[in-house]
């Protein structure tokens, strides 16, 4: 074989690689828009909005049934003393690095919640930290396990926490959903915007 061959072959090879993952993921996105709380997140085509499972969430958005469960969520807390805060004040906040207990006191759940990892980041144009979790929530169908990652940030009078998790009856099981979902994950926090 040719040197001139051998590069084409291989160049073809790569197109290929790239191309496999993005078709894989490729679908039609939805979008949700809240015009009571100002944001807009997008979401494959494949997944729905749900009923809001927990108080102050605005939107429930989960996984087809018929694959690993995964579902994302967006909770808005309002706080009325908080409206006179200044943007700039509670962006020096949230431009430090939290540490895992720090992230567990604000994200609550007790002695359930494991917070895996801590750090700082962004939710569209707002310094936000960043955490991997994994917990277990009792049901009335029984036990089951989240995996997953949650992003938190503030505007004045309200607190933003966008948690994503793939769902399972075990730990691993759960992290697997998680795994399975993740660029769709991904895809979804990096869409959300700010109006």
């Amino acid at each position: 074989m040719t040197p001139t061959k051998y590069l084409q072959q291989i160049v073809v090879l790569l197109c290929l690689a790239v191309n496999v993952p993005v078709e894989a993921h490729a679908e039609d996105l939805h979008n949700y828009t809240s015009q009571e709380f100002g944001f807009t997140i997008h979401f494959p085509a494949t997944w729905t909005v749900s009923p809001p499972l927990v108080p102050n969430s605005r939107v429930r958005i989960a996984s087809p049934t018929a694959t690993p469960h995964a579902e994302c969520a967006v909770i808005v807390k309002r706080y009325p003393n908080a409206i006179s805060a200044k943007q700039s004040d509670i962006d020096q906040i949230f431009s430090e690095t939290p540490s895992p207990a720090e992230l567990k006191d604000v994200l609550g759940q007790g002695g359930t919640l494991e917070v895996l990892s801590a750090s700082k980041g962004t939710l569209h144009d707002r310094p936000a930290h960043l955490a991997r979790v994994r917990y277990n929530a009792e049901t009335l169908l029984g036990n089951f396990y989240d995996y997953g990652r949650v992003v938190m940030t503030a505007t004045p009078g309200l607190t933003w926490t966008l948690s994503c998790n793939g769902q399972g009856v075990t730990p691993a099981e759960a992290e697997q959903s998680f795994r399975f979902w993740e660029h769709e994950i991904n895809a979804l926090l990096s869409s959300f915007k700010f109006k």
